[in-house]
């Protein structure tokens, strides 16, 4: 039995064996590509032949194929190179004739038009329909990204790339600005290229300088450097997408945007080593491999006069900060899929190296600030009006959260948000641009949206969305006259929700860490009587037995203070987050001694103070990206299941299936 448990790896040991992730291997498994064999309790086990097969994928993959063309040569046994070359050739044959197709199309429309002749209402149409269909090179290279995103990102990975932009709207504003303009200098470059203008000549080095310039101005390489130092590996999977579709789709007649084609790109890498900033900068590269070949110390004064330099040619050239300029650009190299040359690659360490000893200090970046927008006077809503706004959005908060419930719309609908908010305009998060924006006017209605809202700015504070807590509540099943202890209560809007659930005769704690936070909530919950505000820390604040504990900001773990305050049959309501990226929510119910847990929603939440440690967040951050978490049934307090069906161990406590 021992030497049949070594022949077997699980999921997450063949994914991290292979550089796979879980999430790659269930898509393999779904689309019938891989056939893992099951232990006895139902568990994914892979072996030799599993693995034989992921480098028969991988490779095809490298090839170009899709999934679908991989899964017709894998019903050979053993399918060779001439038949994937086959399939390769044939998927080439069908793209050359779409375009064959398109192009005689266009040229039949030029012709008629040549003519003086207008084209019919049915010749327009056929048009239209080909072209989007079979020539749109937007829509391709819109399609490939979303096809990359999902073979390379796992849903936790885009998750996290996007809460990032979420937390940095000034960035977000700056890099939507900085794309649009740059358009214009890439469109003026393509028609340089098309003319066969040399990559030296004045003209396509006046649009180097004014993208350097762009550059700068928006400070791309300082936030890029800003996003390598939160999560390099991901920065380089996301930036890296444009190169990989250019690989896949090298198309030399159009330029899709903010992605250029590979033509352009290799024409714009050309103008850019033809442009004095890049002569100057390699000069001092040549110096840096000098001392290096003569085995000089960063550290040593020999070095200074080579850093004076460098700085002077950032200054000169507009490359901005030193230090930033040395550490983005090998990084740049890295994610167009180049190789740096290792003397190069040695020089901008040994500049980095040097700069941190005999650099100056770095200028502030002169960016000016957007000018602030006046808020527009708000549009008077009468009572009756405001009446069927918020039943409207407790009607549709049902809907987001895939549940309708009478009870909570009822209350939703009676619940006033922007008493709990503030005056406004309010900062409110927009889904599409993950990026507070501010609401036009101070009008009520503005807040009755299904998104988050700032509360208090300066910390990341927010008013959650509440088709979460809709869905939470739901699932919770709150009776009348219950308990309720409220952990993170904010200003006080959700838990004016408990409030009204639970009603006159039941009780709802409100704890709540952030001083001023607290007494906001305590003067906008004078009005139920049933509801008391405690300012404290909720990992320490004693507190009656709870039917249902209801926590709105991340844990790492789950505290034995909350679990021990469960009445038999009360549920903890607990986001377990790591530091970065996607959590989740579990629910957690006590019978008797046991614990019985589910994973309810994926989560992304402030942290809580207090219920955070760095050993079981990382242990949490392992276990969310090797996937599983929707089979989780148990919480195992001191005694543990055994070890496979452990999906996250802490001390003296587990999350389990079965």
């Amino acid at each position: 039995m021992a030497n049949d448990a070594r022949r077997w790896l699980t999921a997450a040991q063949c994914a991290q064996l292979t550089g796979l992730t879980v999430r790659a291997l269930h898509v393999y498994e779904r689309e019938g590509l891989l056939s893992p064999s099951r232990s006895a309790k139902g568990w994914r086990r892979y072996g030799p032949d599993d693995l034989v097969r992921l480098n028969t994928i991988a490779v095809m993959k490298a090839l170009g194929l899709t999934l679908a063309q991989i899964g017709e040569l894998l019903r050979e046994r053993n399918p060779s190179l001439l038949s994937v070359l086959q399939v390769q050739a044939q998927s080439w044959r069908e793209r050359q004739g779409a375009a064959a197709k398109a192009l005689a199309l266009v040229e039949g429309v030029i012709a008629t038009l040549r003519r003086h002749q207008q084209l019919t209402l049915e010749q327009l149409c056929t048009l239209m329909k080909e072209l989007q269909s079979r020539s749109n090179p937007m829509h391709k290279r819109a399609t490939l990204i979303a096809d990359l995103m999902k073979e390379l990102l796992t849903t936790d990975e885009q998750w996290q790339w996007q809460s990032w932009w979420a937390s940095h709207p000034e960035d977000m504003e700056r890099n939507t600005a900085y794309l649009r303009e740059r358009a214009e200098g890439f469109a003026a470059l393509m028609d340089l290229q098309r003319q066969g203008v040399a990559p030296s000549d004045p003209a396509p080095q006046e649009q180097i300088l004014k993208q350097l310039a762009l550059i700068r101005r928006y400070g791309v390489r300082e936030r890029t450097v800003r996003l390598m130092d939160w999560n390099r590996e991901l920065t380089a999977k996301f930036m890296e997408m444009g190169a990989i579709a250019r690989e896949r789709e090298p198309d030399t007649q159009v330029m899709p945007f903010p992605l250029v084609s590979q033509q352009l790109t290799s024409f714009y890498e050309q103008v850019l080593l033809a442009s004095a900033p890049m002569r100057a900068f390699e000069r001092v590269c040549a110096q840096a491999q000098s001392l290096l070949e003569a085995h000089v110390e960063p550290t040593s004064a020999a070095a200074r006069p080579v850093i004076q330099e460098l700085e002077t040619v950032c200054v000169q050239h507009g490359l901005g900060d030193p230090t930033v300029y040395v550490r983005f650009m090998p990084f740049l190299v890295r994610v167009n899929r180049q190789a740096l040359p290792p003397p190069i690659g040695q020089a901008y360490e040994f500049l980095r190296q040097a700069l941190a000893v005999h650099g100056s200090p770095a200028a502030v970046l002169d960016v000016p600030a957007a000018p602030p927008v006046a808020p527009a006077p708000p549009i008077d809503f009468s009572s009756g009006e405001m009446h069927v706004v918020r039943r409207a959005f407790a009607r549709q908060l049902g809907m987001m959260a895939g549940i309708v419930e009478p009870r909570l719309e009822a209350v939703f609908a009676c619940v006033e948000r922007e008493k709990y908010l503030g005056p406004g305009p309010w900062r409110v998060l927009s889904m599409l641009r993950f990026t507070f924006m501010t609401t036009p006017d101070a009008s009520p209605v503005q807040v009755y949206v299904d998104s988050a809202v700032s509360i208090l700015q300066e910390k990341g504070l927010n008013n959650g969305q509440p088709s979460l807590y809709y869905r939470l509540l739901a699932e919770a099943q709150v009776p009348a006259g219950a308990h309720i202890v409220h952990i993170g209560a904010g200003t006080g809007y959700f838990t004016a929700i408990l409030g009204k659930l639970t009603g006159p005769t039941g009780k709802v704690t409100a704890i709540e860490f952030e001083a001023d936070l607290a007494a906001r909530a305590h003067a906008n919950l004078q009005s139920l009587p049933q509801v008391q505000v405690i300012h404290g820390d909720a990992t320490q604040v004693p507190f009656e037995p709870a039917d249902l504990i209801l926590v709105s900001a991340g844990a790492t773990r789950p505290l034995d203070h909350w679990l021990d305050g469960l009445t038999d049959g009360g549920q903890l309501l607990l986001p377990l987050t790591p530091d970065t990226g996607m959590g989740i929510i579990v629910c957690i119910r006590r019978r008797g001694e046991r614990h019985f847990a589910k994973v309810v929603s994926p989560v992304m939440i402030y942290r809580c103070a207090g219920a955070r440690d760095p050993q079981s967040e990382s242990a949490l951050a392992a276990a969310l990206k090797g996937g599983g978490q929707r089979g989780i049934t148990r919480l195992y307090r001191g005694e543990a299941p055994p070890v496979e069906n452990v999906w996250l161990q802490g001390e003296n406590w587990c999350l389990a299936y079965g």
